[in-house]
């Protein structure tokens, strides 16, 4: 069955009025919004908004409580978390032959190569991931997601631990999978990067979304995507 296209664009994964509470704490409240391929979108918030646990709701780590979540059928979704999770005492190239096996990886092994050293990440494959620093081993949780070859990456801090050449790096190569034809969502509080990276961002505040805009259109009316941040999070709009 195709994926379902809306206004010139096929929509990945639909999300209407998701509710999620753990424990007494209701964390969100009647969450909506679309995620599309060909896209790089940002979901943007302070800490404790509730990014972590929108990914974790639609990668069905949690459940939700109320609302729905509709994915395309067939679509193939690899995350990112924000913890990296390694054999440790193993070395890169075996955690990539092990996640390529568990996962059954259909990425051919020229394109691993070919994103292991576009990454900057090549010549640590051979040592054992324990020696890696955090960058590298946000790197590698990178290659290790595109092993399926996913139609949709969701990505939780993909920047964070990356010096500035890597991060070039990283940016360069979510715009090629964009280009490809891949969705892509990722959470991060560097409101920089987004602007660098993202097409459309979604702001979210004590579990409520109070902006779903495309980015340069919310930047025409606020110059900087920083000052709407500041306007919406720190002056209590919504």
């Amino acid at each position: 069955m195709p994926m379902e296209k809306r206004d010139f664009r096929t929509k990945a994964i639909t999300l209407r009025k998701i509710n999620k509470k753990i424990g007494e704490k209701h964390i969100l409240k009647d969450v909506s919004f679309d995620i599309f391929m060909n896209e790089i979108l940002a979901l943007i918030g302070p800490n404790g908004a509730g990014k972590t646990t929108t990914i974790r709701c639609i990668s069905g780590i949690f459940k939700v409580d109320s609302g729905t979540i509709i994915k395309n059928p067939n679509l193939r979704v690899s995350v990112v978390s924000e913890k990296d999770f390694f054999w440790e005492g193993d070395t890169g190239q075996k955690n990539v032959e092990r996640f390529y096996k568990y996962f059954e990886g259909k990425l051919s092994k020229d394109m691993i190569d070919y994103y292991s050293e576009k990454l900057g990440l090549k010549e640590f494959l051979s040592k054992k991931v324990h020696t890696y620093s955090k960058g590298t081993r946000r790197k590698l949780s990178f290659l290790l997601s595109l092993l399926p070859d996913p139609d949709l990456l969701i990505l939780d801090e993909p920047m964070s631990g990356l010096d500035p050449i890597s991060r070039i790096n990283m940016r360069e190569t979510i715009k090629e999978l964009k280009r490809a034809g891949k969705g892509v969502l990722i959470t991060s509080h560097d409101l920089a990067e987004v602007e660098k990276l993202a097409d459309r961002f979604v702001l979210i505040k004590d579990g409520k979304i109070l902006a779903d805009n495309l980015v340069w259109d919310a930047l025409s009316k606020y110059q900087s995507l920083e000052k709407l941040f500041l306007d919406f999070v720190k002056e209590g709009r919504s």
